[in-house]
């Protein structure tokens, strides 16, 4: 990871140097900032909570986790269609696990009772540094932009955990379930992810453009580091990540 940081401090700095020997009026190099929402999904199912032994999983339903990202990007025209690019992003990511809840009881505004559920919140966290190559399919004198890109994420993973949230209700006992949070353990502390994309947004020199990023991308190494041959509590399994963001180029 060490070598992944240093090549990307070398390159930032590299795109960095061209932009400042560039006149604004034909600027290789934008740098600019981005935020937006990821919607991911482990590829398997793992033991909801780190302390629990539960070998029947069938009754959880898996779904998407929302969570956010925001960054810094910096991008370096190489050709009229082929653009260099690196980033920096804060990115939360993981999975929500959902179970019936049967000690609860809802009630409606219409007297019905309505099924209570129990969610568990896989939270990971990661610092990652995406290096992409993208094609522009509109040549930079257009007034807007459009491309398409692949590339690496390598990632580490700088915060865990599992939040257990009952569902706001009384139960039979007339008591109320109490939300917990737990650390997440056997993270992987170092990922790497393959990602794809498209970017459509506006080209205009002189300005502040602002842009849309759509990518997915998918870790390339199991997001826990035990499995169900070592008798570990999370399986083997990799994570599958949709995002959408707004972003700045300078």
């Amino acid at each position: 990871m060490k070598s992944n940081l240093c090549f990307f401090i070398l390159l930032f700095y590299g795109l960095y140097v061209q932009a400042q020997e560039q006149p604004d009026f034909e600027k290789k190099v934008r740098f600019g900032i981005k935020t937006g929402i990821n919607g991911s999904l482990f590829t398997r199912n793992v033991t909801p909570t780190a302390n629990s032994k539960r070998t029947d999983l069938s009754y959880f339903n898996r779904y998407f986790r929302a969570s956010a990202l925001v960054g810094l990007t910096a991008d370096g025209r190489l050709t009229e269609r082929i653009t260099l690019g690196a980033e920096l992003l804060f990115n939360s990511r993981g999975m929500v696990y959902r179970e019936k809840n049967n000690y609860v009881i809802i009630v409606d505004d219409d007297g019905q009772e309505q099924q209570a559920y129990n969610n568990y919140n896989f939270n990971i966290d990661y610092v990652e540094l995406p290096i992409l190559i993208s094609y522009n399919f509109k040549p930079s004198a257009y007034r807007l932009f459009l491309s398409a890109y692949a590339g690496m994420a390598p990632g580490i993973a700088v915060n865990s955990k599992t939040k257990l949230r009952y569902e706001d209700g009384v139960d039979g006992d007339g008591g109320r379930g109490r939300n917990e949070t737990l650390p997440l353990k056997y993270v992987n502390h170092f990922n790497n992810s393959l990602l794809a994309g498209i970017k459509v947004g506006d080209n205009k020199p002189f300005r502040i453009n602002l842009y849309g990023d759509f990518r997915i991308s998918y870790t390339l190494l199991p997001v826990f580091n035990r499995t169900v041959s070592d008798q570990g509590d999370n399986l083997d399994t990799r994570m599958l990540t949709f995002s959408a963001s707004l972003g700045v180029r300078f």
